[in-house]
Protein backbone atom coordinates (compact mmCIF):
# COMPACT_ATOMS: atom_id res chain seq x y z
CA UNK A 1 0.00 0.00 0.00
CA UNK A 2 1.35 3.42 -0.97
CA UNK A 3 1.34 5.91 1.89
CA UNK A 4 2.10 9.58 1.35
CA UNK A 5 3.00 11.78 4.29
CA UNK A 6 2.30 15.50 4.11
CA UNK A 7 6.05 16.06 3.74
CA UNK A 8 6.20 13.67 0.78
CA UNK A 9 3.13 15.26 -0.85
CA UNK A 10 4.73 18.69 -0.49
CA UNK A 11 8.08 17.56 -1.87
CA UNK A 12 6.53 15.93 -4.95
CA UNK A 13 4.23 18.86 -5.70
CA UNK A 14 1.10 16.76 -5.03
CA UNK A 15 0.12 18.95 -2.07
CA UNK A 16 0.40 22.03 -4.28
CA UNK A 17 -2.24 20.58 -6.61
CA UNK A 18 -4.49 19.52 -3.73
CA UNK A 19 -4.35 23.06 -2.35
CA UNK A 20 -5.31 24.40 -5.78
CA UNK A 21 -8.62 22.55 -5.42
CA UNK A 22 -11.58 24.32 -3.81
CA UNK A 23 -14.15 21.72 -2.76
CA UNK A 24 -17.66 22.97 -2.07
CA UNK A 25 -18.55 20.95 1.02
CA UNK A 26 -17.07 19.01 3.94
CA UNK A 27 -17.48 15.69 2.14
CA UNK A 28 -15.38 16.84 -0.81
CA UNK A 29 -12.88 18.57 1.48
CA UNK A 30 -12.20 15.29 3.29
CA UNK A 31 -11.58 13.40 0.06
CA UNK A 32 -9.17 16.08 -1.15
CA UNK A 33 -7.33 16.13 2.16
CA UNK A 34 -7.01 12.34 2.23
CA UNK A 35 -6.29 11.85 -1.48
CA UNK A 36 -4.04 8.82 -1.88
CA UNK A 37 -3.11 6.24 -4.53
CA UNK A 38 -5.39 3.27 -5.17
CA UNK A 39 -3.92 -0.14 -4.46
CA UNK A 40 -3.25 -2.68 -7.19
CA UNK A 41 -6.30 -4.62 -5.96
CA UNK A 42 -8.40 -1.52 -6.61
CA UNK A 43 -7.52 -1.33 -10.30
CA UNK A 44 -11.14 -1.70 -11.41
CA UNK A 45 -12.26 1.13 -9.10
CA UNK A 46 -9.42 3.32 -10.40
CA UNK A 47 -10.43 2.62 -14.01
CA UNK A 48 -13.98 3.64 -13.16
CA UNK A 49 -12.83 6.86 -11.48
CA UNK A 50 -10.68 7.79 -14.48
CA UNK A 51 -13.59 7.00 -16.80
CA UNK A 52 -15.88 9.29 -14.79
CA UNK A 53 -13.28 12.03 -14.83
CA UNK A 54 -12.82 11.70 -18.60
CA UNK A 55 -16.57 12.02 -19.19
CA UNK A 56 -16.75 15.06 -16.94
CA UNK A 57 -13.74 16.84 -18.46
CA UNK A 58 -14.90 16.10 -22.01
CA UNK A 59 -18.41 17.46 -21.47
CA UNK A 60 -17.78 20.09 -18.80
CA UNK A 61 -17.94 23.17 -21.03
CA UNK A 62 -20.96 21.90 -22.98
CA UNK A 63 -22.83 21.23 -19.72
CA UNK A 64 -21.38 24.15 -17.77
CA UNK A 65 -24.75 25.45 -16.53
CA UNK A 66 -25.69 21.98 -15.28
CA UNK A 67 -22.47 21.64 -13.28
CA UNK A 68 -22.81 25.19 -11.95
CA UNK A 69 -26.25 24.21 -10.63
CA UNK A 70 -24.80 21.07 -9.04
CA UNK A 71 -22.07 23.09 -7.34
CA UNK A 72 -24.57 25.58 -5.94
CA UNK A 73 -26.36 22.70 -4.24
CA UNK A 74 -23.13 21.14 -3.01
CA UNK A 75 -22.22 24.41 -1.31
CA UNK A 76 -25.32 24.04 0.89
CA UNK A 77 -24.50 20.52 2.06
CA UNK A 78 -23.77 20.42 5.80
CA UNK A 79 -22.15 17.73 7.94
CA UNK A 80 -24.72 15.19 9.16
CA UNK A 81 -22.70 12.00 9.66
CA UNK A 82 -22.50 12.54 13.40
CA UNK A 83 -26.29 12.76 13.56
CA UNK A 84 -26.60 9.63 11.41
CA UNK A 85 -24.36 7.73 13.80
CA UNK A 86 -26.28 8.95 16.86
CA UNK A 87 -29.61 8.26 15.21
CA UNK A 88 -28.80 4.56 15.08
CA UNK A 89 -28.53 4.47 18.88
CA UNK A 90 -30.38 7.36 20.56
CA UNK A 91 -33.25 9.77 19.98
CA UNK A 92 -32.17 12.75 17.90
CA UNK A 93 -32.56 16.33 19.15
CA UNK A 94 -34.44 19.09 17.36
CA UNK A 95 -31.11 20.54 16.16
CA UNK A 96 -30.01 17.20 14.72
CA UNK A 97 -33.38 16.67 13.06
CA UNK A 98 -33.13 20.20 11.63
CA UNK A 99 -29.65 19.47 10.21
CA UNK A 100 -30.87 16.23 8.67
CA UNK A 101 -33.86 17.98 7.13
CA UNK A 102 -31.60 20.68 5.67
CA UNK A 103 -29.33 18.03 4.14
CA UNK A 104 -32.29 16.11 2.73
CA UNK A 105 -33.76 19.28 1.23
CA UNK A 106 -30.50 19.94 -0.61
CA UNK A 107 -30.24 16.29 -1.60
CA UNK A 108 -33.75 16.43 -3.09
CA UNK A 109 -32.57 19.33 -5.30
CA UNK A 110 -29.42 17.43 -6.28
CA UNK A 111 -31.38 14.23 -6.92
CA UNK A 112 -33.72 16.15 -9.22
CA UNK A 113 -30.74 17.57 -11.14
CA UNK A 114 -29.11 14.17 -11.53
CA UNK A 115 -32.35 12.61 -12.72
CA UNK A 116 -33.03 15.19 -15.42
CA UNK A 117 -33.12 13.91 -18.99
CA UNK A 118 -30.19 16.15 -19.89
CA UNK A 119 -28.21 15.22 -16.77
CA UNK A 120 -24.60 14.13 -17.13
CA UNK A 121 -24.58 10.56 -15.84
CA UNK A 122 -21.40 9.48 -14.09
CA UNK A 123 -21.30 5.68 -13.73
CA UNK A 124 -20.52 4.18 -10.37
CA UNK A 125 -21.71 7.07 -8.18
CA UNK A 126 -24.70 5.64 -6.33
CA UNK A 127 -27.53 8.08 -5.56
CA UNK A 128 -30.41 7.07 -3.33
CA UNK A 129 -33.91 8.58 -3.37
CA UNK A 130 -34.57 9.59 0.25
CA UNK A 131 -37.79 11.56 -0.22
CA UNK A 132 -39.44 9.25 2.33
CA UNK A 133 -36.99 10.40 5.00
CA UNK A 134 -37.60 14.05 4.09
CA UNK A 135 -41.36 13.56 4.34
CA UNK A 136 -40.91 12.27 7.90
CA UNK A 137 -39.26 15.59 8.81
CA UNK A 138 -41.63 17.66 6.67
CA UNK A 139 -45.03 15.94 6.88
CA UNK A 140 -46.84 19.01 5.51
CA UNK A 141 -44.42 19.04 2.53
CA UNK A 142 -43.79 22.76 2.77
CA UNK A 143 -40.09 22.18 1.97
CA UNK A 144 -39.07 25.03 4.25
CA UNK A 145 -35.60 24.85 5.86
CA UNK A 146 -36.65 24.96 9.53
CA UNK A 147 -37.69 21.95 11.59
CA UNK A 148 -40.78 21.93 13.80
CA UNK A 149 -42.81 19.17 15.42
CA UNK A 150 -46.14 19.93 13.76
CA UNK A 151 -49.54 19.27 15.32
CA UNK A 152 -50.22 16.72 12.60
CA UNK A 153 -47.63 14.36 14.12
CA UNK A 154 -50.08 13.34 16.91
CA UNK A 155 -53.68 14.15 17.90
CA UNK A 156 -52.83 14.43 21.61
CA UNK A 157 -50.12 16.97 20.74
CA UNK A 158 -52.72 19.12 18.99
CA UNK A 159 -55.06 18.82 21.95
CA UNK A 160 -52.49 19.84 24.54
CA UNK A 161 -51.29 22.75 22.40
CA UNK A 162 -54.91 23.92 21.93
CA UNK A 163 -55.35 23.73 25.70
CA UNK A 164 -52.12 25.70 26.28
CA UNK A 165 -53.14 28.40 23.80
CA UNK A 166 -56.59 28.67 25.44
CA UNK A 167 -55.01 29.05 28.89
CA UNK A 168 -52.69 31.79 27.59
CA UNK A 169 -55.67 33.74 26.21
CA UNK A 170 -57.55 33.43 29.51
CA UNK A 171 -54.43 34.43 31.48
CA UNK A 172 -54.14 37.68 29.56
CA UNK A 173 -57.73 38.54 30.52
CA UNK A 174 -57.67 37.38 34.15
CA UNK A 175 -56.61 39.91 36.85
CA UNK A 176 -57.56 38.08 40.06
CA UNK A 177 -54.36 36.72 41.65
CA UNK A 178 -55.69 33.33 42.90
CA UNK A 179 -57.29 32.51 39.56
CA UNK A 180 -54.09 33.57 37.71
CA UNK A 181 -52.00 31.23 39.88
CA UNK A 182 -54.37 28.36 39.10
CA UNK A 183 -54.21 29.13 35.36
CA UNK A 184 -50.40 29.33 35.49
CA UNK A 185 -50.21 25.89 37.17
CA UNK A 186 -52.50 24.42 34.53
CA UNK A 187 -50.41 26.02 31.76
CA UNK A 188 -47.21 24.63 33.31
CA UNK A 189 -48.75 21.16 33.35
CA UNK A 190 -49.71 21.58 29.66
CA UNK A 191 -46.14 22.63 28.82
CA UNK A 192 -44.83 19.49 30.57
CA UNK A 193 -47.30 17.31 28.71
CA UNK A 194 -46.36 19.01 25.43
CA UNK A 195 -42.67 18.30 25.99
CA UNK A 196 -43.35 14.66 26.92
CA UNK A 197 -45.40 14.18 23.74
CA UNK A 198 -42.75 15.97 21.63
CA UNK A 199 -40.02 13.72 23.04
CA UNK A 200 -42.15 10.71 22.24
CA UNK A 201 -42.59 12.01 18.69
CA UNK A 202 -38.83 12.66 18.35
CA UNK A 203 -38.34 9.01 19.28
CA UNK A 204 -40.93 7.91 16.75
CA UNK A 205 -39.39 10.07 14.01
CA UNK A 206 -35.91 8.77 14.84
CA UNK A 207 -37.17 5.20 14.75
CA UNK A 208 -38.84 5.75 11.38
CA UNK A 209 -35.68 7.41 10.04
CA UNK A 210 -33.43 4.48 10.95
CA UNK A 211 -34.21 2.44 7.80
CA UNK A 212 -33.03 5.46 5.77
CA UNK A 213 -29.76 6.08 7.63
CA UNK A 214 -27.65 3.83 5.41
CA UNK A 215 -29.10 5.48 2.28
CA UNK A 216 -28.42 8.97 3.64
CA UNK A 217 -24.88 7.90 4.53
CA UNK A 218 -24.41 6.60 0.98
CA UNK A 219 -25.63 9.94 -0.33
CA UNK A 220 -23.03 11.71 1.83
CA UNK A 221 -20.38 9.64 0.07
CA UNK A 222 -21.90 10.42 -3.32
CA UNK A 223 -21.84 14.14 -2.52
CA UNK A 224 -18.14 13.85 -1.65
CA UNK A 225 -17.37 11.90 -4.82
CA UNK A 226 -19.16 14.45 -7.02
CA UNK A 227 -17.41 17.36 -5.33
CA UNK A 228 -13.98 15.70 -5.53
CA UNK A 229 -14.53 14.75 -9.17
CA UNK A 230 -15.50 18.30 -10.09
CA UNK A 231 -12.32 19.62 -8.50
CA UNK A 232 -10.21 17.05 -10.38
CA UNK A 233 -11.86 18.10 -13.63
CA UNK A 234 -11.17 21.78 -13.00
CA UNK A 235 -7.55 20.98 -12.16
CA UNK A 236 -7.18 19.02 -15.39
CA UNK A 237 -8.63 21.89 -17.38
CA UNK A 238 -6.44 24.54 -15.73
CA UNK A 239 -3.16 22.67 -16.24
CA UNK A 240 -4.01 20.69 -19.36
CA UNK A 241 -3.93 17.14 -18.04
CA UNK A 242 -4.79 13.95 -19.91
CA UNK A 243 -6.31 10.65 -18.83
CA UNK A 244 -3.63 7.99 -18.19
CA UNK A 245 -4.01 4.54 -19.67
CA UNK A 246 -3.42 1.79 -17.11
CA UNK A 247 -1.05 -1.01 -18.18
CA UNK A 248 0.26 -4.27 -16.77
CA UNK A 249 3.92 -3.26 -16.55
CA UNK A 250 4.81 -0.63 -19.16
CA UNK A 251 5.56 2.90 -17.96
CA UNK A 252 5.53 5.44 -20.78
CA UNK A 253 5.22 9.15 -20.10
CA UNK A 254 5.75 11.53 -23.00
CA UNK A 255 6.49 15.23 -22.52
CA UNK A 256 5.84 15.23 -18.80
CA UNK A 257 5.27 18.50 -16.97
CA UNK A 258 5.25 19.60 -13.33
CA UNK A 259 2.55 22.26 -12.64
CA UNK A 260 4.14 23.69 -9.49
CA UNK A 261 7.56 24.08 -11.11
CA UNK A 262 5.94 25.52 -14.23
CA UNK A 263 4.27 28.16 -12.11
CA UNK A 264 7.49 28.98 -10.27
CA UNK A 265 9.44 29.29 -13.51
CA UNK A 266 6.72 31.41 -15.12
CA UNK A 267 7.17 33.99 -12.38
CA UNK A 268 10.81 34.24 -13.51
CA UNK A 269 9.83 34.46 -17.20
CA UNK A 270 11.20 30.96 -17.79
CA UNK A 271 9.66 27.80 -19.21
CA UNK A 272 9.61 24.23 -17.94
CA UNK A 273 11.25 21.72 -20.27
CA UNK A 274 9.01 18.64 -20.73
CA UNK A 275 10.66 15.26 -20.23
CA UNK A 276 9.87 11.76 -21.48
CA UNK A 277 10.42 8.27 -20.12
CA UNK A 278 9.70 4.80 -21.46
CA UNK A 279 10.49 1.90 -19.13
CA UNK A 280 9.55 -1.67 -18.39
CA UNK A 281 10.44 -3.74 -15.31
CA UNK A 282 14.14 -3.39 -14.69
CA UNK A 283 16.52 -0.53 -14.03
CA UNK A 284 17.19 2.80 -15.71
CA UNK A 285 19.84 5.42 -15.04
CA UNK A 286 19.84 9.19 -15.62
CA UNK A 287 23.23 10.86 -15.83
CA UNK A 288 24.27 14.45 -16.24
CA UNK A 289 26.12 17.23 -14.47
CA UNK A 290 24.85 19.08 -11.44
CA UNK A 291 22.53 21.95 -12.43
CA UNK A 292 21.26 19.64 -15.18
CA UNK A 293 17.84 18.88 -13.68
CA UNK A 294 18.11 15.17 -12.81
CA UNK A 295 16.27 15.67 -9.52
CA UNK A 296 13.57 17.69 -11.26
CA UNK A 297 13.10 14.87 -13.78
CA UNK A 298 12.66 12.33 -10.97
CA UNK A 299 10.19 14.50 -9.07
CA UNK A 300 8.20 15.09 -12.25
CA UNK A 301 8.09 11.36 -12.95
CA UNK A 302 7.07 10.51 -9.37
CA UNK A 303 4.38 13.20 -9.22
CA UNK A 304 2.67 12.08 -12.40
CA UNK A 305 2.76 8.40 -11.45
CA UNK A 306 1.20 9.28 -8.09
CA UNK A 307 -1.45 11.39 -9.86
CA UNK A 308 -2.33 8.55 -12.23
CA UNK A 309 -2.63 6.01 -9.44
CA UNK A 310 -4.70 8.45 -7.35
CA UNK A 311 -7.34 8.88 -10.06
CA UNK A 312 -6.18 12.25 -11.42
CA UNK A 313 -5.28 13.29 -14.93
CA UNK A 314 -1.54 13.53 -15.56
CA UNK A 315 0.40 16.36 -17.14
CA UNK A 316 1.78 14.80 -20.29
CA UNK A 317 1.01 14.28 -23.99
CA UNK A 318 0.85 10.51 -23.53
CA UNK A 319 0.65 8.44 -20.35
CA UNK A 320 0.73 4.67 -19.96
CA UNK A 321 1.12 3.77 -16.30
CA UNK A 322 1.08 0.46 -14.41
CA UNK A 323 -0.30 0.10 -10.90
CA UNK A 324 2.37 -0.21 -8.23
CA UNK A 325 2.14 -1.84 -4.81
CA UNK A 326 4.51 0.80 -3.48
CA UNK A 327 6.44 3.86 -4.59
CA UNK A 328 9.71 4.46 -2.74
CA UNK A 329 11.90 7.51 -3.13
CA UNK A 330 15.43 7.32 -1.76
CA UNK A 331 16.92 10.79 -1.59
CA UNK A 332 18.88 12.81 0.88
CA UNK A 333 16.17 15.44 1.15
CA UNK A 334 13.68 12.81 2.40
CA UNK A 335 15.85 11.29 5.10
CA UNK A 336 15.07 12.03 8.74
CA UNK A 337 17.58 13.21 11.29
CA UNK A 338 15.27 12.36 14.19
CA UNK A 339 17.19 9.19 15.06
CA UNK A 340 20.53 10.95 15.05
CA UNK A 341 21.52 9.34 11.76
CA UNK A 342 23.97 10.93 9.37
CA UNK A 343 22.77 11.93 5.93
CA UNK A 344 24.27 8.72 4.55
CA UNK A 345 22.79 6.62 7.35
CA UNK A 346 19.34 8.01 6.60
CA UNK A 347 19.72 7.11 2.94
CA UNK A 348 20.67 3.54 3.80
CA UNK A 349 17.59 3.19 6.01
CA UNK A 350 15.48 4.35 3.07
CA UNK A 351 17.29 1.93 0.80
CA UNK A 352 16.52 -0.93 3.17
CA UNK A 353 12.83 0.09 3.18
CA UNK A 354 12.82 0.07 -0.63
CA UNK A 355 14.45 -3.37 -0.76
CA UNK A 356 11.88 -4.78 1.65
CA UNK A 357 9.00 -3.14 -0.24
CA UNK A 358 9.99 -4.74 -3.56
CA UNK A 359 9.83 -8.16 -1.91
CA UNK A 360 6.13 -7.56 -1.21
CA UNK A 361 5.01 -6.58 -4.71
CA UNK A 362 5.56 -4.59 -7.88
CA UNK A 363 7.24 -1.29 -6.97
CA UNK A 364 8.46 1.95 -8.46
CA UNK A 365 11.81 2.76 -6.87
CA UNK A 366 13.39 6.17 -7.39
CA UNK A 367 16.97 6.89 -6.30
CA UNK A 368 18.18 10.49 -6.40
CA UNK A 369 21.99 10.54 -6.16
CA UNK A 370 22.16 7.50 -3.89
CA UNK A 371 25.26 7.35 -1.65
CA UNK A 372 26.34 10.89 -2.40
CA UNK A 373 27.16 11.25 1.31
CA UNK A 374 30.13 8.89 1.29
CA UNK A 375 33.44 8.75 -0.55
CA UNK A 376 33.16 8.42 -4.35
CA UNK A 377 34.72 4.97 -4.67
CA UNK A 378 32.47 3.38 -2.07
CA UNK A 379 29.45 5.37 -3.27
CA UNK A 380 29.91 4.19 -6.85
CA UNK A 381 30.27 0.58 -5.68
CA UNK A 382 27.05 0.83 -3.68
CA UNK A 383 25.06 2.32 -6.56
CA UNK A 384 26.35 -0.22 -9.09
CA UNK A 385 25.50 -3.05 -6.70
CA UNK A 386 21.96 -1.77 -6.13
CA UNK A 387 21.41 -1.44 -9.89
CA UNK A 388 22.59 -5.02 -10.44
CA UNK A 389 20.51 -6.31 -7.50
CA UNK A 390 17.27 -4.72 -8.75
CA UNK A 391 17.79 -5.52 -12.41
CA UNK A 392 15.96 -8.86 -12.25
CA UNK A 393 13.44 -7.90 -9.53
CA UNK A 394 9.75 -7.02 -9.91
CA UNK A 395 10.41 -3.29 -10.03
CA UNK A 396 10.77 -0.31 -12.24
CA UNK A 397 13.80 1.38 -10.70
CA UNK A 398 15.35 4.61 -11.87
CA UNK A 399 18.60 6.11 -10.63
CA UNK A 400 19.90 9.64 -11.03
CA UNK A 401 23.64 9.52 -10.48
CA UNK A 402 26.89 11.25 -11.33
CA UNK A 403 28.98 8.12 -10.62
CA UNK A 404 30.85 6.43 -13.46
CA UNK A 405 30.20 2.91 -14.74
CA UNK A 406 26.65 2.64 -13.40
CA UNK A 407 24.59 2.91 -16.59
CA UNK A 408 26.35 -0.05 -18.18
CA UNK A 409 24.63 -2.33 -15.65
CA UNK A 410 21.14 -0.87 -16.25
CA UNK A 411 18.50 -1.77 -18.83
CA UNK A 412 18.29 1.78 -20.14
CA UNK A 413 20.27 4.99 -19.85
CA UNK A 414 18.99 8.56 -20.02
CA UNK A 415 21.17 11.64 -20.25
CA UNK A 416 20.28 15.24 -19.40
CA UNK A 417 20.87 17.32 -22.51
CA UNK A 418 22.51 20.07 -20.50
CA UNK A 419 24.80 22.25 -22.63
CA UNK A 420 25.33 19.68 -25.38
CA UNK A 421 23.48 21.74 -28.00
CA UNK A 422 24.82 25.14 -26.98
CA UNK A 423 27.39 27.20 -28.88
CA UNK A 424 29.99 27.25 -26.08
CA UNK A 425 32.13 30.11 -27.48
CA UNK A 426 29.05 32.30 -27.76
CA UNK A 427 27.97 31.29 -24.25
CA UNK A 428 31.44 32.07 -22.92
CA UNK A 429 31.33 35.50 -24.50
CA UNK A 430 27.93 36.22 -22.93
CA UNK A 431 29.21 35.12 -19.52
CA UNK A 432 32.20 37.44 -19.84
CA UNK A 433 29.81 40.28 -20.56
CA UNK A 434 27.90 39.47 -17.38
CA UNK A 435 29.35 40.32 -13.99
CA UNK A 436 29.94 38.27 -10.84
CA UNK A 437 27.30 35.71 -9.98
CA UNK A 438 25.31 36.59 -13.11
CA UNK A 439 27.36 34.00 -15.00
CA UNK A 440 25.40 31.27 -13.24
CA UNK A 441 22.15 32.87 -14.41
CA UNK A 442 23.44 32.91 -17.99
CA UNK A 443 24.30 29.21 -17.81
CA UNK A 444 20.90 28.42 -16.32
CA UNK A 445 19.25 30.28 -19.20
CA UNK A 446 20.97 28.07 -21.78
CA UNK A 447 20.81 24.81 -19.83
CA UNK A 448 18.55 22.27 -21.57
CA UNK A 449 16.78 20.27 -18.86
CA UNK A 450 15.34 17.79 -21.31
CA UNK A 451 16.52 14.19 -21.29
CA UNK A 452 17.17 11.72 -24.08
CA UNK A 453 17.89 8.02 -24.21
CA UNK A 454 21.55 7.20 -24.65
CA UNK A 455 22.48 4.49 -27.11
CA UNK A 456 25.41 2.13 -26.69
CA UNK A 457 28.85 3.68 -27.26
CA UNK A 458 27.45 7.19 -27.53
CA UNK A 459 29.92 9.75 -26.27
CA UNK A 460 28.97 11.28 -22.95
CA UNK A 461 28.89 15.10 -22.55
CA UNK A 462 31.08 16.59 -19.82
CA UNK A 463 28.97 19.52 -18.69
CA UNK A 464 30.54 19.73 -15.25
CA UNK A 465 33.96 20.50 -16.75
CA UNK A 466 32.40 22.94 -19.23
CA UNK A 467 30.70 24.77 -16.38
CA UNK A 468 33.99 25.00 -14.45
CA UNK A 469 35.62 26.69 -17.42
CA UNK A 470 32.67 28.94 -18.22
CA UNK A 471 32.60 30.25 -14.67
CA UNK A 472 36.27 31.21 -14.86
CA UNK A 473 37.86 28.61 -12.60
CA UNK A 474 41.59 29.23 -12.03
CA UNK A 475 43.45 28.47 -15.29
CA UNK A 476 46.14 26.29 -13.73
CA UNK A 477 43.49 24.24 -11.95
CA UNK A 478 41.48 23.92 -15.17
CA UNK A 479 44.59 22.55 -16.93
CA UNK A 480 44.89 19.85 -14.29
CA UNK A 481 41.18 19.01 -14.60
CA UNK A 482 41.51 18.69 -18.37
CA UNK A 483 44.55 16.44 -17.94
CA UNK A 484 42.49 14.19 -15.66
CA UNK A 485 39.68 14.19 -18.22
CA UNK A 486 42.07 13.02 -20.92
CA UNK A 487 43.18 10.16 -18.68
CA UNK A 488 39.54 9.12 -18.18
CA UNK A 489 38.40 9.93 -21.74
CA UNK A 490 36.51 7.34 -23.72
CA UNK A 491 33.03 6.30 -24.44
CA UNK A 492 30.25 7.43 -22.13
CA UNK A 493 29.43 4.83 -19.53
CA UNK A 494 28.36 6.95 -16.59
Amino acid sequence: MITLSLERKQSLGFQFLLEEMQPNCIYGQELVKNAAPYTRDEGEALEQELNRLSLLVKGYEEHRSFWDSVELVLMQMKEVRGSLKRGAEVVLTDLELFELKHFLLQWEKLFALLKREDAVLLPGIAIEDTVGALDLLDPEKRRLPGFYIFDCYAEDLKQVRDEKRHLEVVLRQEHEEEKRELLLRRRQEAVGQEEEIQQRIRGEITEKLRPYLAQISANCRAVGQLDFLLQKAKLARVYGGICPQLTEAELKLAELRHPQMEQQLKKKDKCFTPISFEMRPGTSVITGANMGGKSVALRTLALNVVLAQSGFFVYAKEARVPLFDDICIVAEEYQSMQNGLSSFGGEIMQLQHAIQAQKQGFCLLIFDELARGTNPDEGASIVRAVVRYLKERSVIAIFATHYDHVAEFADSHYQVRGLSQVDLPQLEQEIRSAQGQKGIDVIAKYMNYGIYQVHEKEECPRDAIHICGLLGLEAELMDLILQEEENESGLCSA
